[in-house]
């Protein structure tokens, strides 16, 4: 937003650009460092409006440099990035005062929305102003199948209503898209999105970031909280994983939904607020009822409007367009000339079972995409679970045995990829971990295994 300063501080010099680049675009006053010795002191200097930290930047600690920030009274909202998702560790970011914390790769997509936050949580109560100019594309949800255009059609009916919606359907069949979707297609689409994982904070946390505190209202509340409802206003907040939130907050919550008031953490007077809640659960939430884990009452008041999403199994006959698109997306995101794929690797997809689903498709696309040789993607080109071999179970049982005469052996392949996508990657094993479908200590310790070989 014109006129806000933000402070960047990451390591990588590539990832630090596309950040500079991303927020210049958008009007800020941005300045950018690749560690962490001088940060207090440009805080204190140039006083910006919100910091992203990388916590793997040299000589940054994210806890220490949160106490600093309180202890010297600096008015600036803190976006921390960290490599893994450590519940104790994000618990302590948010105490000591973080806006917010983001997992490895970060969409920029993302940032941008987290950034959109943390300018509307500087500003009192109502005082809630477009923080950055809406320049994302429309949504796009890639489909030929009956079931999926039916869906579309009804949620295209239903969007512009101020109905609360439940959408159900495994892990990464593209929730989180049909929400967006709806939002768009509403009449609040020039209003915020406001997303919340209910899984990923512990039941403390989660109310204070739904609901908001006020200063004082338990230890670490050094000033007031604009909650994610509160942010969220005349707008939609989307509640991912709702069936995994504690009982005590469901009661919270649905007194939020039908009185349309937030009674802040410590608050002694109610907020009202004008929010459309859409929201997720990879469950099943009639059986989660059943089985008293989930409110029977919250239960029909979000699922007004229910929504079920098949699988990517159930069609795969999606898979050509998708592939496409993701190819397409790719390409243009990394600076790649890949055309397309060969009906080879599309068959071998085809026989893949996709229990991630579109994400986890969207995954080995990216793979490919960067670790291809040749214009067209051959399925040496990536390594699938169930089918070639997944790659954590073949990062622990590849043999010496040959996948054929033209590639070598696995363990041979194996290595070629993990040193390709690093170089990819320029170094970075967060997100060449992610590339490759494994964990960062996996690799770390096929790293550590090919030092010893040597």
């Amino acid at each position: 937003m014109p006129g806000h300063r933000i402070f960047i501080i990451l390591e990588n010099p590539k990832e630090r650009m596309a950040y500079v680049r991303l927020f210049e675009d958008l009007g800020f006053l941005v300045d950018a460092v690749p560690d962490g010795t001088t940060a207090l002191e440009y805080l204190i200097e140039r006083k910006p409006d919100i910091v992203i930290a990388d916590d793997t930047t040299p000589g940054f600690s994210a806890i220490d440099f949160l106490k600093k920030t309180a202890a010297n009274q600096l008015d600036c909202k803190t976006i921390i990035i960290t490599p893994e998702p450590v519940v104790d560790y994000a618990v302590s970011l948010m105490k000591y005062g973080a806006m917010d914390y983001l997992i490895k790769p970060v969409d920029l997509l993302q940032l941008e929305l987290s950034a959109r936050r943390a300018i509307l949580s500087k500003k009192s109560g109502k005082e809630v102003e477009k923080a950055l100019p809406n320049k994302k594309p429309p949504v796009a949800i890639i489909t030929q199948n009956q079931a999926m255009l039916n869906l579309l059609k009804l949620a295209s009916r239903v969007a512009d209503s101020s109905a609360s919606v439940l959408i159900q359907g495994e892990s990464g069949t593209g929730k989180e898209l049909f929400a967006k979707y709806l939002h768009e297609k509403s009449r609040r689409n020039s209003q915020p999105f406001i997303a919340i994982n209910c899984a990923a904070l512990p039941e403390n946390l989660l109310e204070s970031e739904l609901f908001g505190h006020e200063k004082g209202a338990f230890t670490g509340a050094i000033s007031r909280k604009i909650g994610k409802f509160e942010l969220a206003d005349k707008g939609t907040l989307f509640l991912d994983e709702i069936t995994e939130m504690q009982f005590h907050l469901q009661a919270k919550l649905l007194r939020v939904i039908q009185e349309k008031v937030v009674d802040r953490v410590g608050g002694t007077e109610p907020v009202d607020v004008d929010v459309r809640v859409i929201a997720t659960t990879n469950r099943n939430a009639k059986e989660a009822v059943e089985n008293q884990s989930f409110r029977e009452d919250l239960y029909y008041r979000l699922n007004t409007i229910p929504l079920v999403i098949p699988p990517l199994r159930d069609r795969i006959g999606d898979l050509t367009l998708l592939c496409d698109f993701f190819i397409k997306k790719y390409c243009k995101i990394d600076g790649k000339d890949v055309k397309g794929m060969t009906n080879q690797t599309l068959s071998f997809l085809s026989g893949h079972s996709f229990s991630g689903n579109v994400r986890e498709l969207e995954n080995i696309i990216h793979r490919s995409v960067l670790l291809a040789d040749s214009e067209y993607i051959t399925p040496k080109d990536f390594m699938l679970d169930g089918m070639t071999a997944s790659m954590d179970s073949s990062m622990e049982l590849m043999s010496e045995r040959s996948l054929d005469p033209a590639t070598g052996s696995l363990k041979e392949m194996e290595h070629k990829m993990i040193f390709k996508t690093l170089d990819q990657t320029e170094g970075n094993r967060t997100h060449a971990a992610k590339i490759l479908g494994i964990s960062v200590r996996t690799l770390r310790n096929k790293l550590n295994e090919y030092k010893e070989s040597l």
